[in-house]
């Protein structure tokens, strides 16, 4: 019961880099098909000066999304090619390849932003994880 309350808990798990959505099982459970508004994803953040590591990472996620942690390398800067960073972020929102922002002396820095995985919306079903080509229900 203990791993089943962290597990729900959580709320983040991913497989194969795509989101893994966890409800609890009970009796009275209904079935229905739930429409997600947000996901997270993993994105790597490129030619990001190293001086915004840390603190300021959060800060510069949360233009593409909302910030929920770093991985092990990039908190503790072992791999300096790029930062990586999973961001909640709403399914249907324009997803950036690249950011801008000033820095402490008015200079307009510019990151590249890599999406590990990007979520895909039905815009006939709402639902996530396919297009409307491939949409198994019919009019």
């Amino acid at each position: 019961m203990e791993i089943k309350e962290k597990v729900l808990q959580s709320g983040y798990f991913l497989f194969d880099n795509k989101p893994m959505i966890f409800k609890a099982l009970t009796k009275d459970l209904e079935m229905t098909k739930e429409y997600m508004k947000t996901v997270t994803a993993w994105i790597r953040l490129h030619k990001q000066p190293l001086k915004f590591w840390g603190k300021g990472l959060p800060k510069i996620a949360k233009l593409v999304g909302e910030y929920v942690k770093s991985d092990v390398a990039t908190e503790e800067r072992t791999r300096l090619v790029y930062a990586r960073v999973m961001v909640e972020m709403v399914v249907d929102q324009q997803l950036p390849t690249t950011i801008s922002f000033k820095d402490e002396k008015g200079s307009v820095t510019q990151v590249q932003i890599e999406y590990e995985w990007k979520p895909v919306k039905c815009t006939k079903c709402q639902g996530i994880g396919h297009d409307v080509e491939h949409c198994k229900h019919s009019e």
